[in-house]
């Protein structure tokens, strides 16, 4: 049954308000968990307990954890394949919630320092998994053509919960240095709210998505990975849309690690202001530029969207790098405030641009690739980032202020990419 106009007033009515009250509690949780505040958390918390050089990976580690949990994406997209996605996103809600509260407990010794970074690993794994089965969700729900704009609307209220919570913590650390023990189990129990609320959503024709998600695995030869290859070899726009997002997005991923260590360990900002810069900051101005962003995304294939919106990045990017060379500080403000506008239609880029590919049946695969990809550049880019860091300060003390110029690189080579892609694909329509 096809969808039409008439449809929307319902959705808005009651599927977008359900949706937005759980993604709005859950965002407690989730601002505690931004890859920012913990890697604030962990670099000023741990810094000489353990070795500096441990304590930086593990700041690679927790800051590019949102990111890198999406590896695990594949695997649970087939398991939710053919069954209740509700379900699933409720029961993935609540693991988070729950390892959220264990760091809590974490002791200010090395074995903390471990403790703290699996569980931050664990409760993104498993976010990474709502992120992936939410995206079938909306779109079996949502139209094409309103479909960035309401995702954009709950992003806004979920942006602007996490950059309310992530201040309060950076507002709370400034303080008392241990307020996390406290804050983290609270917003534990607000997200296990939001698990037990999202139970009530309700995915429009999901016995008919669970009959064909069921009949093509049962058609497929292989498991999801097999699948995952066959679409990356046949399809060979989503191909090249996916080798130039993993370069463009490793520059993006490097930054917010690099970002923690160099406001650390340069430049001697408050705890308050790394919070602000590396999170706050970018979250704010991510929820006033989604809906300009969204109507723009409505109107055009995700090839010719990141054309133009990647230029966001290498724009804060290249303010970030400016800043940190000429330790002209107040660069750092304003690329925070870029960095919110280049994220605001990077999200909906990311949730959304999979869909101008595949169809209905192959939508969580196709998103599950994305992801999966994402969260193997999410796991390698900081990594080599601090790694570069801290090569260039073996060198000599003070020139790891040069280390952004890696990113910077690799995301104004991806966004000259996307424009070269959006012109092939146009000329190739026009033929």
């Amino acid at each position: 049954m096809a969808r039409t106009p008439s449809d929307l007033p319902f959705i808005a009515r009651t599927l977008m308000p359900r949706e937005i009250n759980a993604n709005a509690t859950m965002a407690v949780a989730l601002g505690a968990l931004e890859g920012g505040v913990v890697g604030v958390i962990v670099k000023n918390q741990f810094d000489g307990v353990a070795d500096p050089a441990w304590v930086n990976l593990a700041v690679a580690l927790v800051a590019g954890a949102p990111a890198a949990a999406n590896m695990a994406s594949l695997w649970l997209s087939g398991l939710a394949e053919g069954r209740d996605k509700t379900a699933w996103v409720s029961a993935l809600m609540t693991i988070t919630a729950v390892f959220l509260g264990l760091m809590a407990l974490a002791p200010l010794t090395p074995l903390g320092l471990v403790l703290i970074t699996l569980s931050m690993i664990i409760a993104r794994l498993a976010w990474a998994g709502v992120i992936t089965l939410r995206a079938a969700i909306w779109r079996a729900n949502f139209p094409r053509h309103v479909r960035a704009r309401i995702t954009g609307r709950i992003t806004v209220i979920y942006s602007v919960v996490i950059a309310i919570t992530s201040a309060l913590i950076g507002l709370a650390l400034t303080w008392w240095p241990e307020a996390w023990r406290a804050i983290f189990p609270i917003a534990g129990l607000l997200g296990g709210l939001a698990a037990w609320r999202y139970q009530r959503t309700r995915i429009r024709y999901g016995a008919r998505l669970r009959r064909s998600e069921q009949a093509q695995r049962l058609e497929r030869r292989g498991g999801q990975f097999r699948a995952s290859l066959r679409i990356l070899v046949a399809d060979r726009w989503y191909r090249r849309y996916m080798l130039t997002m993993f370069a463009f997005g490793s520059g993006n991923l490097m930054v917010i690690a690099l970002l923690v260590i160099l406001l650390n360990e340069q430049f001697g900002f408050a705890r308050f202001e790394q919070v602000l810069i590396t999170t706050t900051l970018p979250l704010i101005t991510l929820a006033i530029f989604t809906p300009i962003w969204a109507r723009r995304l409505d109107a055009v294939h995700i090839l010719d969207y990141r054309a133009r919106q990647a230029w966001m990045f290498v724009l804060a990017l290249g303010l970030f790098t400016l800043a940190s060379i000429s330790a002209f500080n107040a660069l750092f403000w304003i690329g925070a405030l870029a960095m919110g506008v280049a994220f605001a239609g990077g999200k909906l880029g990311w949730n959304l641009g999979h869909n101008d590919f595949a169809s209905d049946d192959q939508s969580t695969l196709y998103m599950g690739i994305h992801v999966t990809l994402t969260g193997i550049r999410g796991l390698l880019a900081p990594l080599a980032g601090v790694m570069v860091y801290q090569a260039l300060e073996a060198r000599s003390p003070g020139l790891g202020r040069w280390v952004l110029l890696f990113p910077f690189t690799l995301t104004l080579g991806g966004a000259v990419t996307f424009v070269i892609l959006a012109r092939l694909r146009r000329r190739e329509l026009d033929n």
